[in-house]
């Protein structure tokens, strides 16, 4: 993602002048790039993944470590205000979680303000899903009166002036008319009551994750304290957006104070919480993944350059301090690709590997490269898709109810499984490409993943080959003469057979398995019309899929 920042600003910020070519070289190592330099604007790419340095505020903040100008852990106190937020019942299927604080004494000027709010749309269109699991609200700390209530209403009732306009609107008018509420009115809605914050004097804040209001939300350049607030579906993506946001603010000279939230059960939750967690690195981890042999002193000095606190505790075992705003390190892998950093890339020396080695391609990759060649040699057009799904894709519309491999974290519902099938894919295509002239011959040779708890990733990944035709009249036997073919010229010659069975995909009395030495990997048919029905699909259909390793069950 690309950054603007004021060239004098990030060298103020930073602490030390710089030639914009020791500039660019800092930041080319550590993983983010200057684009351009216009004048006394400059356009960095940073790293999807860096999203604390998604500000001007982040870059220095990282640049000041890895300089040497302010290394180590960058501390942040945070004083208690006693200003509350109390949460009501009703949130919980909407929009259940909510974390806060206070910056006080914030630098403001019209230009820093873009950078704030670039910042908070930056934050809640990467790490907040564009505003599903996090969005963010700033507003002015001294018209409030708390606590504040998060709490729902009837839309219907909901009425405010929102941010940039100077006419009150009713909740609903606000998701159809304005910019805001088209864009992220989904995300609401399909609920009864929508999620809601109000001062105690009743003055509403906002309607989360939509807009704020104009009466408490509009900052200006005389606005020295800041009330941030974070809604959301997922505790640890709030939590960490608040961190991001408020730490950036109080690189501008602002005063950290934390904010308590009462949960419906009595549950108080102090926010920000910016306590490093800490983790345990061994050295010879370092020297098992990096190939690099470094004393602990350079492990902790090279942790140090990338903002962690690094402190050896005994010989071999270094203790590490994350700051509560790096969201990118989930794993001790991410530490110590930081010590391949702090060290620099730069100072490795490349070296020839101990054993000599020459590559060839996979037994399974020459099948598929063989299988890609019988199947265009037949006239069939290749597929290429992707590995996600959806269930409804997948299961739903195909009458089946076979295990999937579901992702943790989907973006959305269209790409949250892994495909477990082929056939599933190619249909969802030819009903995509109606338009296209008929008969149409498509195939797809590739990966599929299903559940297996035998395997140390409980799952099992193998390529498949699926072939479709679908035309105005279409004909299984001609279909099974080239499947057939496939199959000899495989050397699987007496070794393979068709077996009548019942599918639900299929057409009664038109649907087979594929046996392969007894065993079946494979299955064909004419899909049945409900299956069309579902797909849109308004031409009869044949296909086939079979498990490429045929060892594979089907």
């Amino acid at each position: 993602m690309n950054i603007e920042c004021r060239l004098d600003d990030l060298v103020n910020l930073i602490g030390k002048k710089l030639a914009i070519e020791r500039l660019e070289d800092a930041l080319f190592l550590i993983k983010a790039e200057v684009e351009r330099v216009d004048g006394n604007v400059i356009e960095i790419e940073v790293n999807p993944d860096r999203t604390d340095m998604l500000s001007t505020e982040g870059v220095a903040r990282a640049l000041r470590s890895f300089l040497g100008i302010s290394p180590g852990l960058t501390k942040y106190p945070v004083k208690k205000s006693g200003k509350k937020i109390i949460v009501k019942q009703g949130l919980k299927r909407i929009r259940e979680f909510i974390s806060c604080g206070i910056v006080r004494g914030v630098e403001t000027s019209d230009d820093l303000l873009k950078e704030y709010m670039h910042l908070q749309e930056a934050l809640t269109a990467t790490h907040g899903r564009s505003r599903k699991k996090a969005s963010i609200g700033l507003y002015v700390l001294d018209a409030i009166e708390f606590p504040v209530i998060y709490t729902t209403k009837t839309p219907e009732k909901i009425r405010f002036t929102p941010l940039g306009h100077d006419v009150e609107m009713d909740a609903p008018s606000i998701l159809r008319e304005h910019d805001k509420g088209l864009t992220y009115g989904p995300i609401i809605s399909s609920f009864k009551k929508w999620p809601l914050l109000v001062d105690s004097k009743g003055e509403i804040l906002s309607l989360p994750p939509i807009i704020n209001s104009d009466a408490l939300g509009q900052i200006d350049d005389t606005t020295r304290n800041i009330f941030i607030e974070v809604t959301g579906t997922h505790l640890p993506t709030v939590d960490q957006a608040l961190n991001i946001m408020i730490t950036s603010l109080a690189e501008r000279g602002g005063k950290i104070e934390s904010v308590t939230t009462v949960y419906p059960d009595g549950t108080p939750y102090e926010t920000p919480n910016l306590r490093p967690r800490t983790i345990m690195l061994e050295t010879t981890e370092v020297v098992k993944i990096t190939g690099l042999d470094l004393e602990d002193s350079t492990v902790a000095e090279s942790l140090e350059k990338m903002g962690f606190g690094a402190k050896a505790k005994k010989k071999g075992m270094i203790q590490v301090l994350v700051p509560a705003y790096r969201t990118d390190v989930q794993h001790l892998v991410d530490v110590i690709e930081d010590v391949a950093i702090g060290y620099g890339f730069d100072k490795i020396e490349p070296t020839l590997p101990r054993t000599m080695t020459v590559g060839k391609l996979r037994a399974d990759t020459r099948l598929v490269n063989k299988v890609r060649d019988l199947m265009v040699g037949l006239g069939y057009q290749e597929v290429l898709s992707f590995v996600m799904s959806s269930p409804e894709v997948l299961n739903t519309k195909m009458l089946r109810n076979r295990p999937l491999v579901t992702t943790g974290n989907p973006k959305s519902r269209d790409f949250s499984v892994l495909r477990n099938a082929l056939l599933p894919i190619l249909l969802s295509f030819a009903s995509k490409n109606q338009h296209a002239d008929y008969p149409q011959r498509v195939f797809e040779a590739g990966h599929i993943v299903v559940p297996d708890r035998s395997m140390e990733t409980r799952t099992r990944q193998f390529p498949s080959l699926c072939g479709l035709v679908t035309s105005n009249t279409v004909n299984i036997t001609e279909l099974l003469t080239e499947v057939g073919f496939v199959m000899r010229n495989l050397g699987l010659e007496g070794d393979f057979r068709f077996v009548r069975t019942s599918d639900p995909t299929f057409i009664e009395g038109r649907a087979g398995e594929i046996h392969v030495r007894g065993k079946s990997v494979g299955c064909f048919g004419e899909v049945s019309p409900e299956v069309l029905s579902n797909f849109a699909m308004a031409r009869p259909v044949v296909a086939f899929e079979v498990h490429l390793p045929f060892d594979a069950e089907w």
